[in-house]
């Protein structure tokens, strides 16, 4: 029994060691390079062919610092070459020379005595053949690669695949400052959004790049449709989306909105902006009507009830015979000055009658602080519209503190009478009364 423990372990060690070199060949399928040869004319060594694909490789290598795009031939008659490389346009020259450089090596690695090949690396492709190909579409050979994870919700995602490549494509083909190249960013979830890109040969015609770029679609949902990204390898375009933002200049600002749900918030956004607007517009309307009625009205008002030098009189109007008060002064004033005093003025000197100037509450009304235009603080007492105190009650009551004189009092400086409105306006004794100077 004890002897059969090492061959079990060595069993398991060599299971392991199976399976590690499984996933490293499948690694290494999966990488670029991508190719396909031709496998049905070949070249022999050392020939003049051999020769000139040399040349031309070489040729490709130095033009590929200063231009994504390139094509030349070389040799003449059967041992005549075209080559043509591409890279995607998002890259920077330097990084398009270092791909078409490691492209014109595999191409003579993984293709070797083909008279036509052509390998896709992960930014560029480059490919050559013995017959001139310039300005003609090839969609034969496609290769389509999948991303290895698979999307949570392939129908809703195929969705927003599908409608992104169709407005892709059509800019890509036909908008002619696109140059045959562009991105694209759509919302897929709150969380994620799609990235694609396509390009074309810019040897092609609109048509030849919409008809590679449509062919592109279907070899990608024939093989990807529940995958989170994939990739369409032609010798005449180029078309990949993923997850992720795998092009240089990707950012988040520029998301398209996603398909139903989204589409539906924007329309009710949109409805909601849009009656708010015309609530708005509403009041601001409603307000101006009710401030013109409201000045046309207080000018009818003033009209009919026309004040002498804009002064309260009401019952201490010189016409009012029952009223004594004609001849009330305050202290300081001159003779012939008026001791009614403006309701304007008071309420701009109490603030509106402010309850930050609040004093205090009286039987009759409560009591404000003020301040005249000449600076002098003033206390105001406001009767109640509502107060029992009524026109002869409020004489009285003027009368005797005017009778009243002692410099412990507080004088009385003005009176208002204005409709409902009743004010008595004293001098202002901050912390002081009668009953401290009798009581200490």
């Amino acid at each position: 029994m004890a002897s059969s423990f090492p061959s079990f372990e060595k069993t398991i060690q060599f299971l392991w060691l199976c399976f590690f070199i499984s996933n490293l060949l499948d690694l290494a399928h999966a990488d670029p390079p991508y190719s396909v040869c031709s496998n049905n004319s070949n070249y022999s060594a050392n020939s003049t062919f051999q020769n000139n694909l040399e040349i031309l490789m070489s040729s490709i290598r130095s033009n590929a610092s200063v231009s994504k795009l390139y094509y030349t031939s070389t040799g003449n008659d059967l041992d005549r070459i075209y080559a043509q490389y591409m890279c995607i346009n998002y890259i920077t020259h330097d990084s398009c020379s270092t791909c078409i450089t490691a492209a014109s090596q595999d191409i003579m690695q993984v293709c070797p005595g083909d008279k036509e090949a052509v390998v896709w690396e992960e930014l560029c492709q480059l490919r050559y053949s013995n017959q001139s190909f310039l300005g003609h579409l090839d969609v034969s050979g496609n290769i389509a690669k999948d991303n290895q994870k698979d999307v949570e919700n392939p129908e809703q995602f195929g969705l927003v695949v599908n409608e992104t490549l169709s407005d892709l494509t059509k800019q890509v083909a036909f908008n002619a400052s696109a140059n045959m190249y562009a991105t694209r960013q759509a919302a897929f979830t709150n969380t994620e959004t799609l990235y694609a890109l396509m390009q074309c040969s810019t040897d092609l015609s609109p048509d030849d790049c919409n008809t590679c770029l449509r062919v592109a679609m279907e070899n990608i949902s024939s093989c990807c449709d529940a995958s989170r990204g994939g990739r369409v390898l032609s010798r005449s375009c180029y078309l990949r989306y993923e997850l992720y933002a795998f092009y240089e200049g990707a950012n988040e600002s520029s998301k398209s909105p996603v398909p139903g749900k989204s589409s539906r918030r924007k329309t009710w956004i949109i409805i909601i902006l849009t009656a708010a607007a015309a609530v708005l517009v509403v009041v601001i309307l409603g307000s101006l009507i009710y401030y013109h009625a409201m000045r046309n009205g207080i000018k009818k008002w003033k009209k009919q009830n026309t004040r002498l030098d804009r002064n309260c009189h009401g019952i201490g109007h010189p016409n009012n015979n029952d009223f004594q008060l004609q001849n009330f002064q305050r202290d300081g004033l001159n003779d012939g000055e008026s001791a009614f005093m403006d309701l304007e003025s008071i309420y701009a000197a109490t603030g509106n009658f402010s309850d930050s100037n609040l004093l205090g509450q009286g039987g009759f009304g409560p009591v404000y602080k003020g301040k005249l235009s000449d600076g002098k603080e003033v206390a105001v007492k406001r009767l109640s519209a509502w107060s029992d105190q009524g026109t002869d009650e409020f004489t009285n009551e003027v009368m005797l503190i005017m009778k009243l004189q002692h410099k412990n009092l507080v004088k009385l400086l003005g009176l208002c009478v204005d409709g409902d409105e009743k004010l008595l306006v004293y001098e202002f004794m901050p912390n002081r009364s009668l009953d401290v100077f009798l009581f200490g």
